[in-house]
């Protein structure tokens, strides 16, 4: 992994000037053009090379060769990868100060050349050329846009950008699809390990950043049920009693025998998943204001002197990563910095190979600059960076307690972003509904936070506008009305509400509930014709559904509506296959839609 560098990367090169005229790549189902990739075994080029036929065949009608450059010959081509003819061209200087899977992408002469930082900067590469040059959307994993051409010509191109987060990563139900996930230029590759039930879908032809095993490691070093009655000195010491635990309970992180365990356990999973970028040495999860957290004298005095609960954490983690860079160079030490251990310590350093995983805390709607609910988390953000090499966060933006529910943080995901590239955080996931499909806004969540971690300084109210009138095709004017509508009610809340989950009618007016219907509704006949489009503007509309239904005292829904409405949301639910409507366990839905049966009976 390279040091950070600015986002965009300008560089100043001589080559063979292009064309004034351009470069026509393909005009009246003809093409005189080839994908040129790299002799030898090249999963990346290969992978890189078949989407962009795959692509330009969509757009053009044409289907362009992909040949390897031993028998390439002469003739216009399109470069993928670091090919001889590129590096004569003295290219290969310039894309080595790419980062972050940053790309290039430059016509030289009647040539197109693209290139990238590693095996995904050059899948990034192709991505960015159909998108920018091209005007492909990848919207949603069925939905994508590609403009049909009969004419393809290019201008002079010579682009150079490297996105500010290295590590990019949305953690909800869609993106276990790999082939999307890449095409949106995320680059995490976890999903397999956070998914409720395991897929076979999911092949990924080029490696991502894998963490493993994902989070809450102390359980797995020292499992309560194997050592907790044999040796309790291992757990965190609190109120005068050793307490284990997987959620609640931690380690005595200054006990050298759970140091050995952690530093033995660490080199296992490396050995275990050869392939990981990271191994994650972290905290138990814990319930709010009960941290477990050891109060042994040694972990107190550490405590007090680095004036910081990560004190006792990170200077376990280091001397973990210590024994890691011995065996294996090339890889990382995370932990998390999460709840009772956000503030960084005084005194100690995060070593070069140990990466700062920052968990999320403040308001949903508000953003986190200037927002009471974050005094803690903004001044996190922006001391961490100063003191280590790696920070990467994890942002929640869903509801958790319900995730079908109306969220209005569309606004403040887009801010939060931006300050934390302001600020040199250099990785970023941000998890959303991870259960179950048709999530609230799930599609368009998860396209904007992609869009925005690999350039934040993008138009938020842009993006948005292009998703929708490529996802919600006759519709978009009503779904950019309901955003609007939606835009508004946030401006109105005055009450910070917490990131994990809240309850939905303390805050969601009943005036939005039925504009939105409204808006939606007629957004619906429009829509009537096209039944995918339909559909789309239906799931919109379960959020709206599921308030009067779950709350039809606030919402004025009638026993009769109420038949008639359970009846219609049923259908929807079925048709997206929607298990969850909380974080609880999977198919919760059932009981949801059991409980309202009973309320509202069924449709004779």
């Amino acid at each position: 992994m390279k040091a950070k560098t600015a986002a965009v990367i300008l560089i100043a090169i001589s080559l063979a000037a292009c064309s004034g005229k351009g470069l026509m790549i393909t005009r009246d189902g003809a093409t005189a053009y080839r994908i040129i990739v790299p002799d030898g075994p090249n999963a990346a080029a290969y992978y890189a090379a078949s989407e962009l036929q795959r692509y330009l065949l969509d757009v053009s009608g044409v289907s362009l060769s992909i040949i390897p450059e031993s028998q390439a010959g002469r003739g216009t081509a399109i470069w993928l990868g670091p090919c001889r003819r590129v590096e004569k061209a003295g290219l290969l200087p310039a894309a080595g100060v790419l980062t972050g899977d940053g790309v290039m992408i430059k016509t030289a002469g009647r040539d197109l050349i693209i290139l990238g930082d590693g095996g995904r900067g050059l899948l990034n590469g192709v991505y960015v050329f159909l998108e920018r040059f091209l005007g492909c959307r990848f919207l949603a994993y069925n939905c994508t846009i590609a403009p049909k051409r009969a004419i393809l010509k290019l201008p002079p191109i010579d682009y150079r950008y490297s996105p500010p987060f290295i590590y990019r990563e949305v953690l909800a139900f869609d993106a276990w699809r790999w082939d999307f996930h890449v095409r949106q230029k995320l680059n995490g590759g976890n999903m397999p390990l956070v998914l409720p039930t395991p897929t076979s879908a999911r092949t990924e032809r080029v490696p991502g950043i894998v963490i493993f095993p994902f989070v809450h490691t102390f359980a797995a070093i020292a499992p309560t049920e194997t050592y907790f009655s044999s040796h309790p000195e291992y757990f965190g010491l609190v109120k005068g009693k050793r307490q284990g635990g997987v959620v609640g309970g931690q380690l005595c992180l200054t006990n050298p025998t759970v140091l050995e365990m952690a530093k033995r356990k660490a080199l296992e999973w490396i050995a275990q998943r050869p392939d990981l970028t990271t191994v994650d040495i972290s905290q138990n999860d814990a319930y709010p204001g009960s941290s477990g957290a050891c109060e042994c004298e040694a972990c107190a005095a550490i405590v007090r002197e680095e004036g910081s609960q990560h004190g006792p954490v990170l200077r376990l983690v280091n001397a973990v990563a210590d024994a890691v860079k011995e065996r294996y160079p090339d890889k990382f030490v995370d932990t998390l910095a999460y709840d009772y251990t956000i503030i960084p310590p005084k005194i100690t350093r995060p070593r070069d190979n140990v990466i700062i995983r920052l968990c999320h805390y403040g308001c949903c709607f508000h953003g986190i600059e200037g927002e009471e609910l974050s005094a803690n988390f903004q001044p996190a953000v922006e001391q961490w960076p100063k003191l280590a090499r790696h920070v990467w966060v994890w942002h929640y933006g869903t509801n958790f307690w319900h995730y079908l529910a109306p969220n209005p943080n569309l606004d403040s995901l887009a801010k939060d972003i931006r300050f934390y590239a302001r600020n040199g955080i250099d990785g970023l996931m941000m998890q959303a509904d991870i259960q179950s499909p048709g999530g609230e806004l799930a599609e368009l969540r998860q396209y904007l936070a992609a869009q925005m971690m690999w350039d934040p300084s993008q138009d938020p109210i842009a993006i948005r506008s292009d998703f929708c009138r490529g996802y919600y095709g006759p519709a978009a004017g009503e779904a950019l009305e309901y955003l609007a509508l939606m835009d508004g009610w946030k401006d109105k809340i005055t009450r910070h509400i917490p990131t994990n989950g809240w309850n939905p009618p303390d805050i969601t007016p009943r005036d939005f509930v039925s504009n939105g219907l409204a808006i939606l509704e007629h957004g619906r006949a429009k829509a009537a014709v096209n039944a995918v489009i339909k559909g789309r503007i239906e799931k919109l509309l379960l959020s709206l559904w599921y308030m009067r239904l779950a709350w039809p005292e606030t919402y004025g829904l009638s026993m009769e509506e109420g038949r008639t409405l359970l009846a219609e949301f049923k259908r929807v639910v079925k048709t997206f296959a929607v298990t969850n409507r909380t974080e609880g366990p999977i198919g919760d839905m059932d009981g949801f839609l059991a409980e309202m049966e009973s309320r509202y009976g069924l449709l004779p």
